[in-house]
């Protein structure tokens, strides 16, 4: 009778498996609600910060036909701007040039993501980049986004966010930046003015101060500390912006750039731009004789260069005479 009330050794691990299947039932039944389900389309969604980007001060873009940066001149930051391109030239940039490239960032669609680590940044190109793209916005947060491979089988491209630990695979950008030049992005006009962020104006001739501009409780004076009429200066400012130009010199070699230089070293106008981004700086240099190694006439001929005199504009004379305006003398 002992032997049969005995439970054998079997019996015992019939036993533990069985509360142990209960208590892992229990277990299950009770925790389940706090698992969280996988949102893959969060994981897939665009990883680019775009309301950070709705309001920026600079913008720069590196590709293979060079660096373009540009400078908002719009106070608040809107990505309407307008926009000046202050390297390789001072010229004006698209109207919405800068916000069709948010537009495009705003819409893409990651196939996939891989670690970022040296094997992956190598493999998909992004240590040698064909695009670069870099943001500061108007609270001082900077961003760089830097597309490597474009796979033309599957038509994809593979970028990187220096806020980000991830390389993605996406369907390539709307717009082909990493082959866009200087005509894709500016306009023929030089100066892009907002007269709302602007605080002084000073244009230097070769005998010195010629016309001042100064900003006090939103009314323009003169050098004299006198008021301007607000619509002839609207109208002064007007004829600044349509100053254009209709060549431009970059990748200058060393005998073209020791010319050039030697061209605006004494500056027939000298402009300088103060605003609450800054201060920008032209000169205006008359061109005599050839410019080495370019077949084209230059008689009546001005360049036009920021600080950096790493390019140049060239305009015609007759587009500078409202640098000699005198403001209170237009109708």
């Amino acid at each position: 009778m002992k032997a049969i009330l005995k439970p054998s050794l079997s019996s015992f691990l019939v036993l533990f498996f069985f509360f142990i299947l209960l208590f892992l039932g229990l277990f299950a039944e009770v925790f389940e609600s706090q698992t969280p389900e996988v949102d893959i389309a969060q994981i897939y969604a665009n990883p680019i910060p775009v309301d950070e980007l709705l309001h920026l001060k600079t913008f720069k873009i590196i590709n293979k036909q060079g660096t373009f940066s540009f400078e908002n001149t719009e106070m608040t930051g809107a990505l309407s701007g307008p926009w000046q391109m202050v390297e390789p030239q001072s010229l004006v940039a698209k109207n919405d040039v800068v916000s069709k490239i948010v537009e495009a960032l705003n819409v893409i669609r990651v196939r996939n993501f891989h670690h970022l680590e040296p094997i992956n940044v190598s493999s998909f190109s992004l240590d040698n980049p064909t695009l670069s793209l870099l943001f500061t916005t108007k609270k001082g947060k900077s961003y760089e986004i830097k597309m490597g491979l474009i796979n033309p089988i599957d038509n994809s491209a593979y970028i990187s966010l220096s806020s980000q630990n991830q390389i993605y695979q996406i369907d390539p950008l709307e717009m082909a930046l990493e082959s866009y030049d200087l005509a894709q992005l500016v306009e023929s006009k030089v100066l892009a003015l907002n007269p709302e962020s602007l605080l002084s104006l000073e244009i230097y001739g070769k005998n010195g101060l010629e016309v001042k501009l100064l900003k006090k409780d939103d009314q323009w004076l003169d050098q004299n500390g006198l008021r301007l009429n607000e619509s002839k200066v609207s109208k002064f400012f007007s004829r600044l912006e349509s100053i254009k130009s209709f060549s431009i010199i970059d990748k200058l070699t060393a005998a073209q750039k020791e010319f050039m230089e030697k061209t605006v070293s004494s500056p027939v106008y000298t402009l300088k731009l103060i605003s609450a981004q800054g201060v920008r700086s032209y000169v205006v240099g008359e061109i005599e004789g050839s410019i080495p190694g370019l077949n084209q006439a230059t008689q009546g001929t001005y360049a036009l260069s920021s600080d950096d005199r790493d390019s140049f504009v060239l305009i015609n004379r007759d587009q500078l005479n409202v640098l000699g305006t005198k403001i209170n003398e237009l109708k």
